[in-house]
């Protein structure tokens, strides 16, 4: 009866542990100009949360990042960061340029996703269900495309989402899960307890 009482409460422990952040990463290339990537993810509480892309200095097109929530309606959206800096994630340091998209945005718990087009293809309205600008034209494959204001530029992108719960999208190069301190004490603990009656028993 004992060991049952302290497997609840270990059981307990953990169900209070909040859900670990992490830092998701993505690298491709979008084949049209036409293209539009999605990239879904969840929060658990609510806080900050930062979307950055990292391609326009290594080559890579233009960028624009749309926000939106579950239902389909536009949270925030930028074409140009307007701004050169340094971001990490994941332990790595990412350079991003005027022409990246990077924006903070304060969410509340729940599930949204990200769109990644290239410039000029802009939502049509607040609604995702409305389209972009280039649906419906002819595909042109974007290492072959003279990008308006840009000029040739390659297909590459690396877009960055901080912060989030879970996410996933085409390009993912999963994170490196590191266990909070809570977990790892009561699986140790927990461990102790097991091994501990095992030599009471061989006694």
């Amino acid at each position: 009866m004992k060991k049952i009482t302290i497997l609840f409460f270990l059981v307990f422990l953990l169900s209070g542990v909040p859900a670990q952040a992490y830092d998701y990463d993505y690298f491709g290339t979008m084949q049209y100009h036409n293209d539009v990537l999605r990239f879904d993810f969840s929060v658990s509480t609510a806080g900050e949360r930062t979307f950055f892309s990292s391609s326009w200095d290594d080559g890579g097109f233009d960028p624009m990042l749309g926000l939106w929530d579950a239902s389909g309606t536009l949270i925030y959206f930028q074409d140009d960061g307007g701004v050169t800096g340094v971001q990490e994630s994941n332990g790595v340091s990412y350079d991003y340029a005027g022409w990246d998209s990077f924006y903070t945005v304060m969410l509340n718990p729940g599930s949204y996703f990200l769109t990644l087009t290239t410039y000029n293809n802009f939502n049509v309205s607040e609604a995702y269900s409305d389209g972009f600008d280039f649906d419906g034209t002819t595909p042109i494959l974007v290492s072959e495309w003279d990008q308006p204001a840009n000029g040739l530029r390659n297909d590459s992108y690396a877009f960055h989402i901080l912060n989030v719960d879970t996410a996933s999208g085409p390009g993912e190069t999963p994170p490196v899960p590191e266990p909070s301190t809570v977990v790892l004490l009561i699986a140790g603990l927990a461990g102790c307890l097991v091994f501990g009656r095992k030599r009471f028993l061989k006694a």
